[in-house]
Order: C-alpha cells, then sequence, then structure tokens
C-alpha cells in the first residue's frame, strides 16, 4: 500500500493551491503551501473546509446520514429485486470505458464503491482504481469492502475540484449525482481535465427517455423521483468534445423499472 500511495502523491495535487503533494507518515503534506492531508482507514481526505459549495453541502450531509441505509439498498436489496440485472448494467458501463490490464481509472462518485469490483475485473491486479466521493462515510463502507483489495486508493474530494494532474487517468466514470451536483459544467471539465486524450469518460444517471414520459409507467416514475426528469449535461459535454453518445435505459425489478438513467459515452 505504501508503494501506491507513493505512486497517488505524485499524481495528486493539492485542491487549493496545486502544489506537489508529498506523503509524510499518515498524511500528504502539500509542499508549496504546507497543508497537511490526512489518511484514515485507508481514505485520503483531499476535501479542506471551504471547498465545498451550495448544493454540494446538502447532498454531502445527506450521505453521511444515509450511508447505512444506502449501503443497504444498493449491496443488498437492489441486487436481490433485480435479479443481479443491475450488476450486469454495471459490468456493460465499465465495458464501454475500453480499458485493460495496467490501466489506471477513476471513478468519481464512487459512494459506497459499486463500479470498484467491475473496474479491478477490468484492470487486474497491475492497474489501480481510484475512487473520489464527497461523502466521508459512503468512503468508508467503500473501505470495508474494496479496500484491502491492494490497488483501490479511496479519496474524499469534490468532483468540481479534482486534486490530480492532467492528463493522468485511462479512462473516467461517473455514475449518479451529476444531475444535482452545485457546480455541473465544472465538475465535467475536471473529468476530462484528468483523462488522457483519446480516452473514455462515461457519465450515467437518473433521467427517464422523453419518449416514456406521456406513458402511464412514466408518469408514476416521474411521481417517485423528480430528479427521473433530468435531462443529460449535453450543452456542457459539447464545448469539451464533439464525441458524444447518449443512451436511455431501465433497470429492472420484480416490481417495476426502478432507476430510469440516460448513458453518456465521450471521447476526450
Amino acid at each position: 500500500m505504501s508503494k501506491i500511495l507513493e505512486y497517488s502523491s505524485r499524481i495528486l495535487k493539492c485542491p487549493i493551491c496545486g502544489g506537489d503533494l508529498r506523503l509524510r507518515h499518515n498524511m500528504l503534506k502539500c509542499i508549496k503551501c504546507g497543508r497537511n492531508y490526512p489518511i484514515k482507514n485507508g481514505i485520503i481526505d483531499l476535501l479542506p473546509r471551504g471547498l465545498v459549495f451550495g448544493n454540494d453541502c446538502k447532498w454531502m450531509e445527506f450521505y453521511d446520514r444515509s450511508a447505512l441505509s444506502y449501503f443497504i439498498l444498493f449491496h443488498k436489496i437492489i441486487p436481490m429485486f433485480t435479479l443481479g440485472t443491475e450488476g450486469r448494467v454495471r459490468r456493460r458501463w465499465v465495458e464501454l470505458l475500453q480499458i485493460g490490464k495496467g490501466d489506471v481509472v477513476l471513478d468519481v462518485a464512487t459512494g459506497t464503491g459499486k463500479n470498484i469490483p467491475y473496474l479491478v475485473e477490468k484492470v487486474g491486479a497491475e492497474g489501480l482504481v481510484f475512487g473520489v466521493d464527497i461523502s466521508m462515510n459512503m468512503l468508508r463502507y467503500a473501505a470495508k469492502m474494496y479496500g484491502k483489495l491492494g490497488n483501490v486508493i479511496l479519496i474524499r474530494a469534490n468532483a468540481s475540484y479534482l486534486p490530480f494532474r492532467d492528463e493522468c487517468f485511462d479512462a473516467v466514470i461517473h455514475v449518479g449525482g451529476i444531475n444535482t451536483f452545485e457546480e455541473k459544467e465544472l465538475a465535467i471539465r475536471e473529468m476530462f481535465r484528468v483523462v488522457k486524450r483519446n480516452a473514455k469518460v462515461v457519465i450515467v444517471d437518473e433521467g427517464l427517455d422523453p419518449k416514456l414520459r406521456r406513458s402511464i409507467l412514466g408518469k408514476l416514475l416521474l411521481k417517485i423521483n423528480a430528479l427521473y426528469a433530468s435531462a443529460p449535461p449535453l450543452k456542457e459535454l459539447k464545448e469539451l468534445t464533439s464525441s458524444i453518445h447518449v443512451e436511455w435505459g431501465l433497470i429492472p425489478s420484480k416490481v417495476i423499472p426502478i432507476w430510469p438513467y440516460y448513458l453518456i459515452i465521450a471521447k476526450k
């Protein structure tokens, strides 16, 4: 793990001043501004006070409060109710990244780490998976589940101020969150900044196919969750790339589809 942390310190940067970080015992120290960032229970905390704004504060507090419920829902209940479909859908999202053994990939808003096993499967023991989230409690569950794999690095950080050097990842994936980000455009720009040229960025979040919104099922889903009315952030993406593909999907369950989503595959 110390070798991985040493490597991490070479691609990480201070989220405040952009300075280089050096590993010092159980922390990373910025050699430019002198700030210290603790490493505790396998999680690097690169989210200083003052770097969370507006709506992000509300959602950070929400996920810190509800991390246990979220973990039970996504790791226990949903896999059962979807009869494994949710896992197969996530595996496909990861396959769209076109990553291979030895690659270094970033999972933005990793939460409790639902994408991590599929990413590790692709990059192998010689690759690395970085998971970033704004909620420390969500990351703690991810650490319990996947922290011992040896090639997973979990970081508390704001997706709109990613603490990484330019073009250091072979792919970036983001599942769930962009609809409610306080600084959506900046977060998307950050994903493109840290990914290598010609690499893939996959973005997924709640969104019901416009063709279904007037149907009985569509109206029911929109009543269940207003976020299902969200549209993919195409305007922000078109400022960064012309290579954009959009799909709409539904994850089925034993009762009704539980998660209508949009899927964006973009190339830097």
